[in-house]
């Protein structure tokens, strides 16, 4: 099973989407409050946790997102939890797959390197002997441009 952007899928007090990159989140006022709806992009997800559901409890899929802030103490268990997804038995295929979709998305590592970076490493490889000095100039002026 997968998911398909724009698919609402419900859950307890919650209703999942994603839209792009972004995994959608909008809370019912009985179970949250005025929390309204949060645009989670997926390069703010850190991590995602997973429970099955039992046969006498609920699963639960929970978002760990990047720089979001501690909520207060006092706040309803609801509230301190809006990023856990509850979800029964028999939307557990639906659940998987946002989790799998999230995780496809997570898992894929970003890696930012600057021109420095580079020549850096490629300095070290001349140093070292690895490459010759006409590969070394060669490479510098791919990475000049």
């Amino acid at each position: 099973m997968s998911i398909q952007p724009g698919e609402q899928l419900k859950a307890r007090g919650i209703t999942v989407w994603i839209e792009d990159d972004a995994v959608m989140l909008k809370y019912s006022v009985m179970y949250y409050g005025f929390l309204g709806t949060k645009r989670v992009p997926v390069s703010n997800i850190t991590a995602v946790n997973w429970k099955d559901p039992g046969s006498w409890t609920v699963g639960f899929l929970e978002l760990a997102i990047l720089g979001e802030k501690p909520v207060p103490s006092h706040a309803s268990p609801n509230v301190q939890n809006q990023n856990r997804i509850s979800f029964e038995t028999a939307d557990l295929p639906k659940f998987a797959a946002l989790r799998d979709w999230v995780q496809q998305r997570i898992g894929k590592p970003k890696t930012i390197s600057s021109t420095a970076d580079e020549l850096s490493k490629l300095a070290d490889l001349l140093k070292e002997g690895f490459i010759t000095r006409e590969e070394f100039d060669v490479q510098k002026a791919k990475l000049l441009g």
